[in-house]
C-alpha cells in the first residue's frame, strides 16, 4: 500500500523538481499503557493546612503505586493553595466591592489547591487493569466533605513509547525511496528527511490503534547525464 501511494504521488514528484514533494510513511500500532485521569482540589480557611492535606493525599497515592513494576502513577499537575477567585464579596456597610484590593475583609478568604494525575498500566491488563487502577483512585479525599473534592475521568488508551518506532519508519523510508526509484525517469533522485530527531507524529484511531509516521521529501535533482556521441 505504501509503494502504491508513491507511485500515485509521482506527477507531482516530477513537477516538484527543487523542492520535492513531502509524504509520510506510516504504520499502525497498538497502545501501549491504559490510562486512568484523577485530580482533587481541596478548599480552606487556612493556606498552609490547605496545601498539607493535598501533600498527605499525594503521599498515600504515591504509597499505591511504589514498589509495583507495570503500574504508575504521573503527576500533570499541581497548585499550590491560592485565594480562591471571586468577583466580589459582601461588606458590612454598603453592598459589596471588588475582591483583591487594598481593603480585603479578614477571614473572607477562601483558599484552593489542586493536582491532577494520570493513573497507568499496561494496555493487555485490559478491564481488570482498569479495576485495579479504579480501586487504587478511590477514597483518596473524605467523604461529605464540601472542601476536598475528587473527580476520576474517562479511562483511555494511549502510546507513551511512539519515539521507539522511529528506526522501523526510517528503515520503511528507506525501503520505499530505493523501490520508487526503479520506476522513475534516470537521474539523481534525493531523499529529505528534516531531521534524525524529529518527533514522530502520533494519530489516534479508536480503541487500541494508533497510527504513527514520520515525513519525508523525495526530489528529482538532475536528469541522467547524455552519453557522449561520435
Amino acid at each position: 500500500m505504501r509503494f502504491l501511494a508513491i507511485l500515485l504521488l509521482l506527477p507531482l514528484m516530477l513537477n516538484a523538481a527543487t523542492t520535492g514533494t513531502k509524504t509520510h510513511v506510516k504504520m499502525q500500532v497498538d497502545a501501549d499503557h491504559l490510562s486512568l485521569p484523577v485530580s482533587i482540589s481541596i478548599k480552606g480557611k487556612d493556606r498552609t493546612a490547605v496545601d498539607a492535606r493535598l501533600d498527605a493525599i499525594r503521599k498515600e497515592l504515591e504509597k499505591r503505586f511504589a514498589d509495583q513494576p507495570g503500574w504508575e502513577l504521573r503527576e500533570i499537575s499541581s497548585e499550590f493553595a491560592h485565594a480562591e477567585a471571586k468577583s466580589y464579596v459582601s461588606r458590612a456597610n454598603n453592598g459589596s466591592k471588588l475582591f483583591g484590593d487594598d481593603e480585603a475583609d479578614k477571614g473572607d478568604v477562601t483558599y484552593v489547591a489542586s493536582a491532577r494525575w494520570e493513573l497507568h498500566t499496561e494496555a493487555d491488563k485490559g478491564l481488570k487493569g482498569l479495576e485495579i487502577l479504579r480501586t487504587k483512585a478511590s477514597d483518596l479525599v473524605k467523604a461529605k466533605n464540601d472542601d476536598e473534592k475528587q473527580v476520576v475521568g474517562n479511562p483511555e488508551y494511549v502510546l507513551t513509547n511512539p519515539q521507539d518506532y522511529r528506526n522501523e519508519l526510517l528503515d520503511q523510508i528507506k525501503n520505499d525511496f530505493e523501490e520508487a526509484k526503479k520506476h522513475l525517469p534516470e537521474g539523481q533522485w534525493t531523499l529529505e528527511i528534516a531531521s534524525l530527531a524529529q518527533t514522530v507524529d502520533v494519530v489516534a484511531l479508536g480503541g487500541k490503534r494508533f497510527e504513527v509516521s514520520l515525513a519525508y521529501r523525495m526530489a528529482f535533482v538532475t536528469p541522467k547525464p547524455e552519453k557522449a556521441t561520435k
